[in-house]
């Protein structure tokens, strides 16, 4: 009897399907280094592939580069029946795909939006796809029981499928995920010449925040933008002019030109879904003032819980040396003032 999946790369994203899929799938996994399959193992994200044993489905977790050849090579030895991988450019893969002779119709390509900073699989989280927007871009010639197989794996890993075009997801994640690492890459960047001042010890949550992805790395990056360049390179050039007259504006101080740039980024920002297609203003934040000990964050949690608070996302705004840190809880807008009064009866410093 075959296994319900075989995942090849035990990265990041292949050990967190590993890890979603727990006692719902018969998961083997395989990766050109054994250490990586021994921790994605040892995690409980499936269990190691003999080389042998087939599998109703195998999804390529690899870089893009080497998923063609890791595809015909696969189909060649009869180890699965539909295909799928998961490389965040679509169009070079499929062509690369059909280059080399791969059955088409068996495959059909995804790409999950969900990731982080941190690569491997000592990162992997089994909630990592969870309500996260999941790509299913079937080409032309990927057949019904590829397509069902791959919607299946996006649903039960969590993730919301969205099927579209190879080219037109290219053109989306050159914007909504591709520019984002350039520009915190770039931002980061010119923190190198101003850290003898020491100017970023007074770093607080925004340098945080727009700079975290700028921590990726590198040689994954390069090889996602080199292959999506013709989608990005316009882009950057784009936010390179926005950048330019911001700069003009602020050295003749036009502050009629800065505040419109403020204004369309506000614009912007509000069209940016924060949770399963809801926005900011669907949104409110109620902080929380904890002590820097072990179990304040939990302890925060466990208060709305038991008020019946549903929390949506959390962050946590710590400064060094200080005693104390923040604990920013998003809710409901029009449920607020119910999480800020069900908090301070429960005893925990709520900030106006």
């Amino acid at each position: 009897m075959a296994a319900g999946l075989l995942v090849v790369g035990t990265g990041l994203l292949g050990t967190s399907v590993g890890l979603a899929l727990r006692g719902d799938t018969d998961v083997l996994l395989h990766d050109r280094d054994p250490v990586a399959v021994a921790t994605a193992a040892a995690r409980g994200a499936g269990r190691s592939w003999d080389g042998v044993e087939p599998a109703d489905h195998v999804l390529l977790a690899t870089p893009p580069a080497v998923v063609a050849e890791e595809l015909v090579r696969l189909q060649r030895l009869g180890v699965g029946r539909t295909w799928s991988h998961v490389s965040s450019v679509q169009a070079p893969v499929q062509a690369a795909a059909q280059a080399a002779g791969a059955e088409l119709a068996a495959l059909c390509g995804t790409h999950p939006m969900a990731g982080k900073e941190s690569s491997g699989a000592q990162a992997a989280s089994a909630d990592l796809f969870r309500g996260r927007p999941w790509a299913l871009c079937p080409s032309a010639h990927t057949g019904p029981d590829a397509l069902a197989a791959v919607r299946s794996l996006a649903e039960r890993c969590g993730g919301v499928p969205l099927e579209l075009p190879a080219q037109e997801h290219d053109e989306a994640v050159a914007l909504a995920s591709h520019l984002p690492q350039v520009t915190a890459s770039a931002l980061a960047a010119v923190l190198l010449a101003r850290s003898a001042g020491q100017q970023v010890r007074l770093a607080g949550p925004g340098l945080q925040d727009t700079s975290r992805i700028a921590a990726s790395a590198p040689q994954l990056w390069v090889e996602v933008l080199s292959a999506n360049a013709a989608a990005v390179g316009p882009l950057v050039r784009e936010l390179a002019g926005e950048l330019d007259r911001a700069a003009t504006a602020l050295e003749q101080l036009d502050r009629g030109a800065v505040e419109d740039l403020l204004v369309r980024g506000n614009a912007g920002r509000a069209l940016v879904a924060v949770k399963r297609g809801g926005h900011d203003r669907d949104f409110a934040v109620v902080g929380v003032s904890v002590p820097d000990r072990p179990g304040q964050i939990a302890g925060v949690l466990l208060a709305a819980a038991d008020a019946g608070v549903n929390v949506e996302d959390v962050r946590v705004d710590h400064l060094p040396g200080r005693p104390s840190g923040v604990v920013e809880l998003l809710v409901a807008a029009d449920t607020r003032e119910d999480a800020r009064a069900a908090l301070a009866a429960a005893g925990w410093a709520v900030l106006p």
